[in-house]
């Protein structure tokens, strides 16, 4: 519904204004952005309510657990990540030594 108005209001735009086309263009442009980020968030709210459910099967739920893991690692702390981090170069030099002939 939202759609059609601000593409009539463009068209009317387009020919009152010189600029017309341009603010159009961005008019349908914020509207697919805007589209698109609605989309997306029901989509994982989707994704949450399967995994709540249990109706995932293993590669979704696998996927769903890697993208989980994914987002909180943008939440962790310096200090957190700094742990991580060493642990990670521990495990590192472990394979290191054990793949030396």
């Amino acid at each position: 519904m939202y759609f059609v108005i601000f593409l009539l209001i463009g068209l009317v735009l387009c020919y009152l204004i010189p600029f017309g086309p341009i603010v159009a263009g961005g008019i349908i442009f914020a509207l697919v952005v805007d589209h698109y980020r609605q989309t997306m968030h029901m989509r994982e709210d989707i994704r949450d309510i399967k995994n709540h459910l249990g109706l995932m099967n293993k590669g979704e739920a696998k996927e769903y657990e890697m993208d989980k893991q994914f987002k909180d690692v943008d939440r962790l702390s310096s200090e957190e990540m700094n742990m991580i981090n060493r642990k990670i170069e521990a495990e590192l030099e472990k394979d290191n030594k054990n793949n030396k002939p």
